[in-house]
């Protein structure tokens, strides 16, 4: 038996043969159980759907028969992710608990049809890992939906931002070099979910390789679902080369991908297989400089697919992590020193402002004259004398793994309580002797990728977007030029000497909302920050996160050093 062939079953159930009382695969007996399912009841159809699969992946029953089945019950079982997704996507973190589940039920489904798949492939090649005669699509269908179903499972998690499950990669990796070994590795096949295009073993897996070293974690939902699918489209320009000729090393023996961040990912020396991405990258720079003049977004399809439109600058931040690990544009140190960190606009102006509630701050560098909007009152520490400590923000402390010219690699401990989301700000303190000195100096960030681990510790990329940074109010004007309340600013000094132009950071409430400005900051002792309150009508967006937007007044004064 073919080594390559024998590790497709390590993961494979216990089987038996089928009794009276076990689920009936047979087509037309499953074909009545289908239809009587509640399918516009996910609540009610999922349970009964993901025992049917893990049942079947239990019995002994003949590999054609197996892959039938599955391919009748893969049509309602998507459906029932396809309502689970649109209950996940979008919410905000941590996720209440049964949509967390939800999510988590999603990945299930998925494992389960990529282990059946696997046995099917596995069977119908029994017992010596051969492909029987005119049988080469079935058996490179069954390979291909498996890897299809593993990248899925790693999708959902990654909706989740959770870390890859244990033995998914391993499996991807055995399932592709046993469809090269059998030459069926480019063998096209038609996937019914996709409308009528055609898909093969290799696509499949370079899709998985594409989205890996896309960074999915720092991602939004929405994001990661577009993107996902327009990698299936760019994988057809991406290559698989034997050995370690290619841009990214393929770990085949071990049980991970290509690596998420540069820092992950190795050299090609010694590789069984490596992936590169240069025809992907030039099919897309074509594409985007057709698009870039009209500034629309751009479609992508496989051949008689459905159509994903995605906007040009996911586009760009996908290809912008496509980075081997020997280029990147700062250098990376290994860490393990802690910092204390703030999560939010909210925390990061209270610590700035010498904690000083927002209303306080307002009042001290506008006087008692500047009403506060009931929201800015509400998340003031004046107004509940009982709950005056607990309700202030309090730093969190991260450990370091890694830092660089351009930001940190941090990680919260599963004790911490950190809550945190992409795009959101930080504030990034080294520690003292005395950390609850009201002066502390507090870098500004922000976190551009998340990652959850099983155990609850969580890993974060922080983009450091400024070393010195002071506290703000900030009021935008209506249509008809009246300032509304103040709300919460930072201003963020240059991160290099010969950048004279300060940024600010506003809460984000739609990018045409600050184009006209009064813009008020105190005076800080000992520097040359002079309080003023200034207008400011010539105001660029820099960045919208969703969490805060960074601006540039282009009528600023200069920041002096």
């Amino acid at each position: 038996m073919n080594p390559i062939y024998r590790k497709l079953n390590e993961r494979f159930p216990e089987r038996g043969a089928p009794t009276k009382q076990s689920f009936q695969t047979e087509a037309r007996a499953l074909s009545q159980w289908i239809a009587q399912l509640p399918l516009g009841n996910a609540m009610a159809a999922a349970r009964p759907l993901l025992a049917a699969v893990n049942e079947i992946n239990t019995l002994k029953i003949d590999g054609y028969q197996r892959l039938t089945a599955l391919e009748m019950l893969r049509g309602p079982i998507q459906q029932m992710i396809t309502q689970a997704d649109r209950q996940v996507v979008g919410s905000s973190f941590p996720l209440p608990s049964a949509k967390y589940q939800l999510g988590l039920q999603s990945r299930d489904f998925h494992a389960a049809l990529a282990l059946g798949y696997t046995m099917a492939a596995y069977e119908i090649c029994g017992p010596e890992g051969k492909v029987p005669f005119l049988k080469g699509k079935p058996v490179a269908m069954a390979l291909g939906r498996a890897i299809s179903h593993w990248s899925e499972q790693l999708l959902r998690g990654y909706l989740l931002y959770a870390s890859p499950q244990s033995g998914v990669w391993k499996s991807m990796h055995d399932l592709i070099r046993f469809a090269q070994l059998v030459q069926l590795g480019d063998k096209e096949y038609d996937d019914p979910l996709l409308g009528k295009a055609t898909v093969s073993p290799e696509l499949c897996y370079k899709q998985a390789l594409l989205f890996a070293i896309s960074n999915p974690y720092r991602l939004s939902q929405r994001d990661m679902l577009d993107a996902f699918d327009a990698c299936r489209v760019w994988a057809q320009q991406a290559v698989l080369r034997p050995g370690g000729g290619g841009e990214f090393a393929l770990p085949l023996e071990e049980d991970r991908g290509p690596g998420y961040l540069p820092e992950e990912r190795q050299a090609g020396a010694g590789a069984l297989l490596s992936f590169g991405t240069e025809g992907a990258v030039a099919y897309l720079e074509r594409e985007l400089s057709m698009a870039a003049s009209a500034g629309t977004p751009v479609s992508f399809k496989l051949r008689n697919g459905n159509p994903i439109t995605l906007g040009q600058d996911l586009i760009r931040r996908a290809m912008y992590c496509w980075k081997p690990v020997f280029d990147r544009m700062h250098q990376r140190l290994a860490a393990g020193h802690e910092l204390d960190t703030l999560i939010g606009l909210t925390a990061l102006h209270y610590h700035l402002a010498n904690k000083t509630d927002f209303e306080s701050f307002v009042r001290d560098i506008r006087g008692p004259g500047i009403s506060m909007s009931e929201r800015d009152r509400s998340t003031t520490w004046t107004n509940s004398t009982a709950s005056l400590d607990s309700s202030k923000p309090v730093a969190t402390r991260a450990r370091v793994l890694d830092q660089g010219l351009g930001g940190y690699r941090l990680e919260w401990s599963s004790v911490s309580g950190a809550k945190a989301r992409i795009g959101e700000l930080i504030g990034l303190s080294i520690l003292g002797e005395n950390d609850e000195d009201e002066d502390r100096d507090w870098m500004v960030g922000s976190i551009r990728w998340i990652r959850f681990d099983a155990d609850g510790r969580v890993e974060a990329g922080i983009e450091l977007l400024a070393r010195e940074a002071v506290p703000a109010a900030v009021r935008p004007a209506d249509q008809n030029g009246v300032f509304k309340t103040p709300m919460r600013a930072i201003e963020l000094a240059p991160m290099r000497r010969d950048d004279a132009a300060v940024t600010i950071v506003a809460p984000s409430i739609g990018d045409k909302a600050y184009s006209r400005i009064e813009f008020s900051k105190p005076a800080v002792l000992f520097s040359e920050h002079h309080g003023k309150t200034r207008v400011q009508t010539d105001v660029e967006v820099l960045e919208n996160t969703g969490a805060y937007l960074r601006l540039a007044p282009k009528d600023a004064p200069s920041h002096t050093a």
